[in-house]
């Protein structure tokens, strides 16, 4: 059952339109809950450009973590959030070392496959401190 004004179209095409109308509604409706995007923190447009560049960048960040995660790769940011940003660990900072401890959590072995030693090993801004991931 379909509702449209387009008698001429084929129905795979309508559908198809559909479809991609309704990934565009997700993504925006996924930026103003998750990321707050009705809640801009200046009427003046130069900071409305710059909330709306920031929620970009997270959601991008957000989707390159997904793509990382084996099983996750479709998801939103609110579930990649909910599974693996909002939790606990133990960050130890010494001379030239963080160290990162997570506890045992149900998606650890998800984490654990990503392949973390492609990605840079050191934080620049923290004068090339080494930074290890654990995974109790």
């Amino acid at each position: 059952f379909l509702i449209t004004n387009d008698l001429t179209a084929p129905a795979e095409r309508i559908v198809s339109d559909y479809a991609r109308r309704w990934r565009v509604e997700n993504v925006i409706s996924e930026a103003v809950k998750f990321f707050n995007l009705n809640a801009l923190s200046s009427p003046i447009l130069v900071k409305v450009h710059f909330d709306i560049l920031m929620t970009m960048i997270a959601d991008t960040l957000y989707s390159m973590l997904a793509q990382k995660l084996r099983g996750f790769e479709q998801c939103d940011a609110q579930k990649i959030f909910r599974h693996f940003i909002r939790g606990k660990a133990d960050v130890d900072i010494t001379s030239g070392e963080v160290q990162v401890t997570y506890p045992r959590r149900a998606h650890n072995p998800i984490l654990r496959e990503v392949p973390w030693q492609k990605m840079p090993q050191t934080i620049s801004w923290l004068d090339g401190a080494k930074l290890t991931l654990k995974f109790q």
